[in-house]
């Protein structure tokens, strides 16, 4: 059944790019949503439905599965390239990226290697640490010392590898990113239509959600602003 249903999702997937192509976008959007209801987990299905979004001025939306597409496929240039023209074209503008260049370039050089490459790195050099000590116990030489060095150099870069990564899985699970899919919406200073105004936000924008309470969902905004927000006007990454 699960065979079956991904064969399916990647039929609708591959109908999708037909109605796409001939400029059928409000069908195509639907058609990739379906395909993705079905199970399809696929950077470029989430970054072409992100187009038809675009396309049926739905900008909000397009944002949120260019941000989709690129968790899958975060170093993608045409993914990337249409997220920042998206991002220009919102109307609220995101903050200036903050510290210098070399913090910047640090930052970037961090969050370089996704969790899935990071996983696989980590599981080669466990699996070589244990294939280093089962071969020491069954074809011992007198080269102790260059074996010594190969599982050192194996156990010190799975440890490291290891934590990396779990930190990293800890700082994705940590925050709770969402995209305002709705044309406007206005935060207030409590869970409640009566409270005060605060602000109000435009679809696109990235917030933060910090807390829930019933319908109602306090974010921050990357400028540090926060406030109440209805939840059907935003979306989860």
């Amino acid at each position: 059944p699960s065979a079956l249903a991904q064969e399916a999702a990647v039929g609708l997937y591959n109908e999708a790019n037909q109605l796409y192509r001939s400029d059928q976008f409000a069908q195509a959007r639907d058609k990739y949503l379906q395909s993705i209801a079905g199970g399809l987990v696929d950077a470029r299905c989430y970054y072409n439905l992100g187009n038809a979004c675009f396309k049926v001025d739905r900008l909000g939306e397009a944002i949120l599965w260019y941000e989709r597409a690129l968790q899958l496929a975060p170093r993608d240039e045409e993914i990337q390239y249409n997220f920042n023209f998206a991002n220009a074209v919102k109307k609220d503008r995101d903050p200036p990226p903050q510290g210098n260049a070399v913090w910047r370039f640090l930052v970037a050089v961090y969050h370089y290697p996704t969790p899935n490459e990071l996983s696989l790195a980590f599981s080669f050099l466990l699996a070589a640490v244990f294939a280093l000590a089962t071969w020491r116990l069954w074809r011992p030489t007198p080269a102790f010392a260059v074996w010594l060095s190969a599982i050192l150099i194996c156990g010190i870069g799975a440890v490291g590898t290891g934590v990396y990564l779990g930190v990293r899985v800890h700082q994705l699970e940590d925050r709770n990113w969402a995209i305002v899919t709705a044309a406007e919406g206005t935060a207030r200073s409590g869970p409640d239509e009566d409270k005060t105004a605060l602000f109000v936000i435009h679809e696109g924008t990235k917030v933060e959600i910090e807390r829930r309470q019933g319908r109602w969902l306090l974010v921050r905004l990357p400028n540090g602003f926060g406030g109440w927000l209805p939840g059907e006007i935003v979306t989860q990454i």
